[in-house]
């Protein structure tokens, strides 16, 4: 199969190994096929084992981005509720107070780290200012319901913050490694097409060699229709229920089940789930869900015997034990 995404990176490079290794057996004796810079088929097969490295280390990098990005979603409700809670309580029991026209806005849940943070310190400055300057008639502390304290406040903000450096270290990594990927994925495309120019010139044009040399891209023709995909989350099974309309296209493969953390969905970084021959059109996975709480994107591709393959649309799906919600 050509190349048609970093999912079949390494497929396709083992079949233009496969091949090389027969276009050495079929030369003299001594004569093996090298290219510019003296680069032959051990060359590749390294330049594939250490591109396998990669993806791995990616896919590593990729898992523990989500666990940070579910972590951050698991905590913002809670915070979010708490900022809500410190505000209604200034507006309800310290209204006659200079302190009701001090009350940070809430930010959309959605808002960068940076906007949380300043909402956060803001909040978290309000309650120590009406604790060590309390209006009159007024007796710190200033509990929540819970009880809650400024000092539980505090610690949950620097839990959260630490979630937000983690969380943006993790994603530096990622960009890291996926360049690196790219990088060495890209190196090694260019020597492949180098490979395919010099085959042709080693046997006549009709030899078996020449004629089933492996593409690099999907040969011209139709793409697939997209299907149509939807998810939901089954309480019962505890798992992501996926569903998707059928593809009429003769030359259909198997559909293609893959995930994406990212938001919106990141075809760079999605992450291979299942694979499903015609005629299932359904999946269930917990893959990328390994929290109650934790929120993955999925697509399922269309894959033709060409290689040619077209993404569904994108769908989001949360986790969702039953459990009760935070105070």
């Amino acid at each position: 199969m050509p190349f048609s995404g970093p999912s079949s990176y390494l497929s396709t490079i083992d079949e233009f190994i496969g091949h090389w290794t027969d276009v050495d057996a079929a030369l003299p004796v001594l004569t093996p096929l090298v290219l510019t810079g003296g680069y032959a088929l051990a060359n590749l097969q390294a330049d594939r084992d250490a591109l396998a490295v990669r993806i791995t280390e990616l896919t590593t990098s990729i898992n523990v981005v989500e666990g940070h990005r579910t972590d951050r979603d698991l905590q913002r409700p809670p915070m979010k509720a708490r900022m809500r809670q410190l505000g209604n309580y200034v507006r309800g029991l310290l209204s006659a107070s200079v302190y009701t026209g001090q009350i940070p806005r809430l930010i959309p849940d959605r808002a960068n780290s940076g906007r949380w943070i300043v909402a956060m310190d803001d909040h978290e400055h309000l309650w120590t200012t009406i604790e060590a300057a309390p209006p009159a008639g007024f007796v710190p502390p200033l509990l929540l319901n819970g009880p809650y304290a400024v000092a539980a406040f505090t610690a949950d903000v620097l839990a959260l913050k630490g979630v937000f450096t983690s969380l943006t270290q993790a994603e530096q990594d990622e960009d890291r490694e996926r360049d690196e990927r790219d990088e060495l994925y890209l190196a090694i495309r260019a020597r492949l097409v180098q490979y395919r120019r010099a085959v042709p010139g080693l046997f006549p044009k009709d030899h078996p060699l020449v004629t089933s040399l492996p593409g690099l891209t999907p040969p011209r023709g139709h793409t697939p229709d997209a299907v149509t995909l939807t998810g939901v989350w089954n309480l019962v099974t505890g798992l992501a229920d996926l569903s998707w309309t059928a593809s009429a296209d003769p030359d259909l493969l198997h559909y293609q089940v893959r995930r994406s953390g990212a938001t919106p969905y990141d075809t760079s970084t999605e992450l291979v789930v299942a694979t499903v021959l015609a005629p299932g059109l359904t999946h269930s996975t917990l893959e990328g869900l390994p929290t109650n709480g934790a929120t993955m994107g999925y697509k399922v591709y269309v894959v033709l015997t060409t290689g040619n393959e077209k993404g569904s649309n994108a769908v989001s799906v949360t986790r969702d034990d039953g459990l009760p919600p935070p105070p």
